[in-house]
């Protein structure tokens, strides 16, 4: 299969913006292997896990592009749109962390955190640009 000019230079974009999602990986799977107690930091879930991840979420974001021919910068309505869904993600994680570890109350830290989702999914929905082509600028 040959590559074009343009899917080349998205695998060669991606696979340098790779580099943090390999660098996350290094640092964040050994943190949660030492806090869950049903993962064991074996070399396998210590480097492994890293490169799975990484692997897993370059060829997603190399797929995504070549499929939608977008950029997935910030700066774009889809990158936006990538950011907010990404930030409730994980802020749904950092509330089952706080749970689970940090020994909240389970009312109060769904109840903060639903609020602080609409919210945010409120204000994105406000100051959404109508134009799919145009640049946001908030």
């Amino acid at each position: 299969m040959d590559m074009t000019p343009q899917l080349r230079e998205i695998v060669r974009t991606e696979l340098l913006r790779s580099i943090v999602w390999f660098g996350a990986g290094l640092v964040g799977w050994p943190l949660v292997t030492m806090e869950v107690s049903w993962l064991n930091p074996t070399p396998l879930t210590v480097f492994g896990l890293p490169v799975i991840t990484w692997a897993v979420l370059t060829a997603s974001a190399i797929g995504v592009r070549s499929v939608t021919e977008s950029d997935l910068c910030v700066q774009t309505t889809g990158g936006i749109s990538v950011s907010l869904a990404l930030g409730i993600m994980l802020g749904g994680v950092a509330a089952v962390y706080l749970v689970t570890r940090g020994g909240y109350s389970a009312q109060w830290i769904t109840l903060s955190y639903v609020a602080v989702a609409a919210v945010t999914s409120l204000w994105y929905w406000y100051v959404h640009p109508t134009d799919r082509g145009s640049t946001a600028t908030t």
